[in-house]
Formats: structure tokens, sequence, C-alpha cells
């Protein structure tokens, strides 16, 4: 099983939203790491109970792409290649970046 990076949230008595990032291979082990986490802070007053909510995120790993400027205003030159989508993708690109359509 692979292990995800998780955030795990709740929201006290008084309206106050705690969260703990984890790194767990289940639900119930991202949950279990945070309350673990939160019994050492001394700045939670409360614990969550048997009946608290408790919000388990899935924090994806980020995708990064790099690209250069030119690449994109040659892309957005006029062009039908890719049929009317495409051509309507071109011309907005175009405008967001101050070209003349």
């Amino acid at each position: 099983m692979s292990v995800s990076r998780c955030r795990v949230s709740y929201t006290d008595a008084d309206g106050v939203l705690h969260c703990v990032d984890v790194d767990s291979e289940s639900l119930y082990e991202a949950v279990a790491m945070a309350v673990a986490e939160w019994r050492e802070d001394e700045m939670i007053p409360q614990m969550p109970g048997p009946m608290t909510e408790l919000t388990v995120t899935v924090i994806r790993r980020p995708v990064e792409h790099k690209i250069r400027l030119g690449q994109v205003q040659k892309w957005a030159q006029p062009s039908v290649v890719g049929g009317p989508a495409a051509i309507v993708k071109r011309e907005r690109v175009r405008r967001l970046l101050g070209a003349e359509t």
C-alpha cells in the first residue's frame, strides 16, 4: 500500500478549525496520527470526541510544467489545426496576451 499526504481537520466547540498534515497508508491511520499530534499540542483546549466529524483531505503531489512565453505565443498564432475548439482556445490566449485577433 502506498503512503499519501493527508490533511486531517476538525472544528472544535468554539468554532476553531484545527488541521494537521500527516503521511499515512489509510484513512484510519491518518486520523489516528492526527489525534496523536493534537494530543501533543498544548494549544488545543479539548480533543475531538467520538462524535466529532473529522475531514481527511488527500493532498496530491503537484505537477509542474515549464514552458517559454515564446512557445505560447507561437501556439496562439491563427491556425485551423485542431478544429473550431482549438481556434477558440488560441483566440482566447491571444486576447489574454494582448495580441490582436
